[in-house]
């Protein structure tokens, strides 16, 4: 018995190790090759792009958003914007179509559904896109400001038949911890070392481009859309890229609350991809399947994983004096955790770091078990934002 346990929690302990620092090491080795970024297209070459943005109560974004696309550094004749307000209760359509008329987005050719009652993210994006006929779709979160070019140089990848879909990389204006902002610097590493193994597994849903005849739609109670359209395109054999040259901001600041509630989501999210894209682990994807296994398979198990390596050393470390090592390193672990905790904005950032890592899992083991055992199915919903339009 203490064999067994002592293999389990070793080869947990292995898992964790592998998923935490030699698989980002050799990410970042296999990043270093050189992106090719396609050169941009002229003037009249431009395809018409069709923008779809769905929205529940942005009432604090949506006038911001609507004026960064309109100075967007392309023909207004080949973008059309759709603005479908899902059963907003905070006026987000009225602001929507009083920024419209401001002489700065004179031009910008916009829709604006305010649609009732609420049906959910899905609902709505898989109506909108599916009345679309072929040709280019984008979407982007009402939040994410894009820069003047990000419709130009997403273009400019379609030019490849073969491409089905393309983002750009993801930063935030203002991080609202030390380890927020780590944490997504390590998401961009990371993109950018599986576009170099294959594919990116999924895109950053701040914005994204894609080919309408690569969709198809989604059942409605997807979590990480953003995730399992590229993957279901790449396992149909359509090819998608990452260009750290689209730039897209971040303008919401997430909070403490508003960080761990997201987590748990994305959390649950992952644990739904993992079944409904597993064909991404077969081995004939090569580079994407080790990709998909390393990262996203062991993100779900990692939290319980985890456990198990500390109830396993904690019950082998009287035994032990190697297993006892462990169980002092992982106790002196949590500790600086917890301390990093206790000194909150003033803590140095190793400790920041450390603790958002240790409550990352913890609220990806929430999320991945009311996941599993609760299969949630409610509308979507958005915390309130400290920003202003």
């Amino acid at each position: 018995m203490q064999t067994l346990l002592a293999a389990l929690t070793l080869a947990a302990l292995a898992l964790a190790a592998w998923h935490h620092l030699a698989w980002p090491l050799l990410l970042s080795r296999i990043a270093r090759r050189p992106a090719t970024v396609p050169a941009p297209l002229p003037q009249a070459a431009l395809p018409p792009i069709t923008l779809v943005m769905p929205a529940y109560n942005e009432a604090a974004f949506i006038a911001r958003k609507l004026r960064n696309l309109a100075a967007l550094d392309y023909p207004r004749d080949r973008l059309l914007v759709i603005l479908a307000c899902d059963g907003c209760t905070d006026g987000t359509a009225t602001i929507a179509e009083a920024t419209l008329r401001e002489p700065g987005c004179a031009g910008l050719r916009a829709e604006v559904r305010d649609l009732r009652p609420n049906r959910g993210k899905l609902g709505v994006l898989n109506e909108a896109i599916g009345a679309l006929p072929p040709g280019i779709v984008a979407l982007s979160d009402i939040s994410a400001m894009l820069p003047p070019d990000a419709l130009r140089r997403a273009a400019a990848h379609f030019t490849d038949p073969r491409l089905g879909a393309v983002g750009g990389t993801y930063v935030l204006e203002r991080a609202g911890s030390a380890g927020e902002a780590k944490y997504w610097q390590y998401q961009v590493a990371v993109k950018r070392g599986e576009a170099a193994l294959g594919a990116p597994l999924g895109l950053h849903g701040a914005f994204w481009a894609f080919r309408r005849e690569a969709w198809s739609p989604l059942p409605p109670d997807t979590i990480n859309d953003d995730f399992l359209w590229p993957a279901h395109m790449v396992e149909q054999g359509w090819r998608i890229a990452y260009d750290e040259t689209i730039r897209t901001r971040e303008a919401e600041v997430a909070d403490p609350g508003l960080d761990a509630r997201r987590r748990r989501r994305i959390a649950a999210g992952n644990a739904q991809q993992l079944w409904r894209a597993r064909g991404l682990l077969h081995p004939r994807h090569g580079g994407i399947a080790l990709a998909f296994a390393s990262g996203k398979a062991l993100r779900v198990a990692m939290p319980f994983l985890l456990l198990l390596a500390v109830l396993g050393t904690l019950a082998l470390a009287p035994i032990s004096k190697f297993f006892l090592f462990l169980a002092i390193c992982e106790a002196i672990g949590l500790g600086l955790a917890l301390l990093g905790a206790l000194l909150g904005p003033r803590a140095p950032k190793p400790l920041a770091i450390l603790y958002y890592l240790v409550t990352g899992h913890l609220a990806s083991a929430i999320g991945v078990a009311r996941y599993l055992l609760f299969r949630p199915r409610t509308p979507w919903r958005r915390a309130e934002h400290a920003a202003t339009a």
